[in-house]
């Protein structure tokens, strides 16, 4: 009987062990977010590196004896899409945490969700500094966030020798701010400040208007806080009409995406984007994750995207590793908690997560056309 009773009583812990949503004796489920259709359908490169990401962890063995089942969920950057896709995931397919979001404003739609769920959600691309702060018990940063890339901008433009008058094209949205923003404070500190500032929203197809009264002006250089659809617009209006001055994007956009969709390299030879990573995407320290993309989608073209959300799994790794055999969502964040300067080998800077900051990402570069290859800069002029 007491054997009996043994036995009953391993039963019921073992039980346990596994009664967290999303996890059961050989897997961990995790929901990835991404916009798969619409008009930012690339900025799910991100995500489709992500879930490649996983994959290959798999292939390794998995984590502690479980392979990570990942559920894909589509939301075209669509903020009702959003919800609804997270509301599926979390409630429907019950996955253990969330890993994705691209577009900043869907996460923002998505984030009253998440957060009275208690799931634990990894940012995987979405650049909005208010996704994850004031810091929020179960959400991480697994970029950087707009403000961190909006200084990187702002000490770019200002790299450039001779550098007066600025220029700023952008939507009026909060994602856009945070990018805008503090490359503005930042210039401000270095008295630089916009001679111009002209909105350019969402949706809108001709940027003539925004160009011209730009040209008039005369600038040193333009920033550009717009989306990639909008970028490729404002980018061939300036070039017809004479606008040549150097442009600096956001990381809403990359450069190998927006040299497609203006169609020649001439219109981009100017264009410049924060850049996230630890060496050019072409480059000896990316090799091992650009392969990684290439065996689980074989089809895949590596863009600036491609690569972003994989420093972020690769962390999620080591907590769920540190999590141990039993793992639960409050470990799991406790663990996410404890990560410190972690190198994840393929972005420029290391993540730090703590209770009070979970802007886990504080190292940007810059990315341009050099000889019309696209090449890492740490100033203007000087490549990485």
């Amino acid at each position: 009987m007491k054997r009996f009773s043994l036995i009953i009583a391993c039963a019921l812990v073992s039980a346990a062990a596994v009664a967290e949503d999303g996890v059961t004796p050989t897997a961990i489920k995790i929901g990835i977010m991404g916009p798969f259709t619409g008009n930012a359908s690339s900025y799910s490169k991100a995500e489709i590196g992500l879930d490649a990401y996983y994959k290959w962890v798999n292939d390794q063995g998995g984590v502690n004896g479980r392979k990570i089942e990942t559920v894909l969920e589509d939301y075209a950057c669509d903020g009702a899409k959003g919800v609804a896709a997270v509301k599926k995931l979390i409630y429907q397919d019950k996955v253990f945490m969330l890993h994705g979001n691209s577009c900043s404003a869907v996460a923002m739609a998505i984030k009253p969700v998440v957060v009275e769920s208690g799931v634990p959600w990894v940012i995987a691309h979405a650049a909005n500094p208010a996704i994850s702060s004031p810091p929020t018990r179960n959400i991480f940063h697994g970029v950087p966030v707009g403000k961190t890339m909006g200084v990187a901008m702002g000490q770019f433009v200002a790299s450039k020798p001779g550098t007066s008058k600025v220029a700023v094209i952008s939507h009026t949205d909060d994602w856009a701010k945070s990018y805008c923003g503090p490359a503005n404070e930042f210039l401000a500190s270095r008295n630089i400040k916009p001679v111009v500032e002209v909105a350019f929203e969402r949706g809108q197809t001709d940027a003539t208007a925004q160009t011209l009264k730009i040209k008039q002006v005369n600038p040193d250089f333009v920033i550009a806080c717009l989306y990639e659809a909008e970028t490729a617009i404002f980018l061939k209006d300036a070039k017809k009409y004479g606008l040549n001055v150097p442009v600096m994007g956001t990381a809403g956009t990359d450069l190998e995406n927006t040299l497609k969709r203006v169609g020649d390299l001439d219109t981009v030879a100017n264009y410049y984007v924060p850049h996230m990573y630890a060496d050019n995407l072409d480059g000896p320290r990316l090799k091992p994750f650009a392969d990684i993309l290439k065996k689980y989608y074989p089809n895949e073209s590596l863009t600036a995207f491609s690569l972003i959300s994989m420093g972020g799994a690769a962390a999620v790794v080591e907590a769920l590793k540190r999590a141990g055999r039993e793992p639960t969502r409050e470990k799991l964040i406790a663990e996410l908690d404890r990560t410190k300067d972690f190198d994840t080998h393929v972005l420029a800077g290391h993540i730090t997560w703590s209770p009070t900051d979970r802007d886990g990402v504080k190292d940007v570069a810059v990315a341009g056309f050099v000889k019309g290859k696209p090449t890492v800069l740490k100033s203007w002029g000087k490549p990485l």
